[in-house]
């Protein structure tokens, strides 16, 4: 992204069924210059016996600004680590990742922030989902290098588990050189209770019904940064990771 410009690519990632194991490898490289602005927005879909290893990572200059939103659904196991270097005074970086996990799958997803130079702030924000045995796992690493003062970042990692089958585990790192720096840390591990279930059907609605409203107040601070038909879309393949039907 040029000098002052902006920004926002959108991109979907979907894989049928397969019938033996597969690997997707993704590289992707955004470079912010002065006082850019970029987006990056996906959501990703795979089959159930699919390795989904991402590399991602964005220079950010001067002023410039990157913000991360991302929707990880399917896939045996995937890595997913989006990574923001503020290399320029006043950059800033905003990390947006929603993660669904059901029977057999792992998700190791969360994000790098690398504060390089002055007055630099970032946000992160992490939401997983894990049912059926499935595990999320949020892995992040914060950094505030030497001589980056005035630095502010921002960490809130959140799980909902739909049952007793499900993990959830939370690896933050956080390595500071400046006696400055304003860091927040927050993470939460929530479960939908028999108590939720029996209040909302209590007002005439159903369990998927209530399962749907409960995972969609979760999810609404990141749903509500896609676009209309993403925002839908990502709620249609939520709603059929439940039912097993993706992979």
């Amino acid at each position: 992204a040029d000098e002052g410009s902006s920004v926002h690519y959108i991109e979907s990632c979907t894989a049928p069924r397969y019938s033996t194991d597969s690997l997707h490898s993704a590289v992707v490289e955004i470079f912010a210059k002065k006082g850019a602005s970029v987006k990056y927005t996906t959501i990703q879909n795979w089959s159930k016996n699919v390795y989904n290893l991402n590399t991602k990572r964005a220079l950010v200059h001067e002023d410039a600004s990157v913000e991360w939103v991302g929707g990880s659904l399917g896939s045996k196991a995937t890595m997913l680590y989006p990574c923001s270097w503020l290399i320029g005074r006043g950059a800033r970086a905003r990390h947006l990742n929603i993660a669904i996990s059901a029977n057999g799958q792992w998700k190791d997803t969360g994000a790098k922030v690398i504060h390089g130079a002055p007055h630099t702030t970032s946000r992160v924000i992490s939401k997983s989902i894990a049912m059926a045995g499935g595990r999320s796992s949020y892995r992040g690493l914060l950094k505030i290098a030497k001589g980056a003062t005035g630095a502010k970042a921002h960490v809130q990692c959140d799980a909902l588990l739909l049952d007793d089958r499900a993990q959830s585990d939370t690896y933050p790192y956080m390595d500071v050189y400046e006696s400055d720096a304003e860091i927040m840390h927050e993470a939460s591990v929530n479960r939908v209770t028999d108590d939720q279930l029996f209040y909302l059907k209590s007002r005439g609605l159903d369990t998927d019904q209530s399962l749907d409203l409960i995972i969609s107040g979760f999810l609404d601070p990141i749903s509500r940064e896609l676009p209309l038909d993403y925002a839908l879309e990502l709620n249609r393949l939520i709603r059929m990771e439940m039912e097993g039907s993706i992979g």
